[in-house]
């Protein structure tokens, strides 16, 4: 119970310092294009990494993941108990390109189409990295910062440079602006086509989470129940039966395969992920 805590107080964290941020004045050469097809990636804002327990870290999806075609899939509100649904919320909306336009805009005057080699290392232990990635004009930028919007947007932090604070200062604001479109957005439910599949140590059968027989084929094939191992993905009529099998489950219910009992991380596909593969 300690691990999740500690996540829930480091969320709080995050969420009290993540806001605020004032725009970098910098120019840059207005964007032009992006690919139009419903499953080529836009823009991806994520965090991974961080001290949170195992079996999130295995489900972690994208903040925010706007494709060609204006389709933006985004997380929408998550019951807050313990233990909490298998399945993530997940909602999609769509922009049109004016709003896409804006958002590039927006990109290209924040920075974040021009990264840093190096953001420097906020004086934090333990916090995630935040990626955004974009796809436009036939080129991908990444832009990866360590514990961004902790720490670094005022003051002189010691180990921050000014032009690090400034381009963190930028990306942060580029992240709320966002934040703010996806919000206001209308959206509905967004339904997966397939799902990877995920064990990890569970280390018990809370009393809470009865168990439930998993019935497409057997789990040995992801390796020891009682370590992380591998990932096969489930897809086509075998998606839509686990997902109302896992919609009645929760993130600590014991999946029984062979007489033994699994953790399992339903990490449902994006548009443009099609294999255990795709999700590094």
């Amino acid at each position: 119970m300690k691990r999740y805590i500690l996540l829930s107080l480091f969320a709080l964290v995050v969420s009290a310092c993540g806001g605020g941020a004032s725009s970098p004045t910098s120019t840059t050469t207005p964007v032009g294009g992006w690919d139009r097809d419903p499953a080529a990636p836009l823009v991806i804002i994520e965090t991974f990494g961080g001290f949170v327990p195992v079996e999130v870290a295995l489900g972690q999806m994208p903040e925010i993941a706007l494709y060609g075609d204006g389709t933006v899939i985004t997380q929408g509100p998550t019951i807050a108990i313990w233990p909490g649904p298998a399945l993530p919320n997940l909602v999609a909306g769509h922009l049109d390109d004016a709003t896409i336009r804006d958002i590039l805009d927006r990109a290209a005057v924040s920075g974040v189409l021009s990264p840093l080699d190096d953001y420097g290392t906020a004086n934090v232990a333990d916090a995630g990295t935040t990626r955004i990635a974009f796809t436009v004009d036939g080129k991908r930028t990444v832009t990866e910062i360590y514990a961004l919007g902790i720490g670094g947007l005022g003051g002189e932090t010691p180990g921050l440079s000014s032009e690090q604070r400034t381009a963190r200062a930028g990306a942060s604001s580029f992240i709320d602006f966002v934040r703010q479109i996806t919000d206001t957005a209308p959206a509905e439910e967004f339904v997966p086509t397939a799902y990877a599949v995920r064990p990890w140590p569970f280390g018990g059968v809370p009393s809470e989470s009865p168990e439930m027989a998993w019935p497409f084929g057997s789990l040995a094939v992801l390796g020891n129940a009682d370590a992380v191992g591998g990932c096969m993905v489930i897809d086509g009529d075998d998606a839509a039966q686990l997902r109302e099998l896992a919609g009645q489950a929760t993130s600590q219910t014991p999946w029984i395969s062979d007489g033994v009992a699994y953790g399992l991380v339903f990490r449902p596909l994006l548009p443009d992920e099609t294999s255990c593969d795709d999700l590094g």
